[in-house]
């Protein structure tokens, strides 16, 4: 894929797949719950596989913090090449402002970690709101030994 083609992410499949996500996530991960995976911060969080991929993501998995909102964060394809990672964020952002059906607000935070630029944004349903813990979604562009890495987080809420 180059960086100028065309939004692999514009597709029904995506939109459906991620409101489905986003509807579980709102019950608490019921659903999309899937298997414990043992974690490396086991005293801190529970984790657990996704059962529903977003279309495009390599893996996923469902996060329950001790305190906190749980998640399910999703990464997808790395690359060497951080022009590409970028084009694809923005892609990814376009889908979900799409597919989320109403106003979102962006904050983005870029800082330079070992040399590399590590960018957060986080998107609101609150125009002015700017308390990440108010997110819904937050999008990271990382880089991890030399590679370019992309994931996504849906927020939820606690199960009942």
């Amino acid at each position: 894929m180059e960086a100028n083609s065309q939004n692999e992410f514009a597709a029904t499949s995506f939109y459906n797949e991620f409101n489905k996500i986003y509807a579980d996530a709102q019950e608490g991960f019921v659903k999309n719950k899937g298997t414990k995976r043992i974690s490396e911060y086991e005293e801190l969080v529970d984790e657990h596989k996704a059962k529903w991929m977003l279309p495009l993501a390599d893996s996923g998995k469902i996060v329950f913090p001790a305190s906190g909102f749980p998640y399910v964060i999703y990464y997808f394809e790395p690359s060497k090449t951080r022009l590409k990672v970028d084009q694809r964020g923005a892609y990814l952002r376009d889908a979900v402002a799409t597919a989320f059906d109403k106003p979102l607000y962006t904050i983005s935070e870029t800082k330079i970690i070992n040399n590399f630029p590590y960018t957060d944004t986080w998107f609101f349903t609150e125009q002015g709101e700017f308390r990440k813990t108010f997110a819904i979604f937050r999008q990271t562009i990382y880089n991890n030994n030399g590679k370019f890495y992309l994931s996504f987080q849906i927020r939820g809420k606690k199960p009942l």
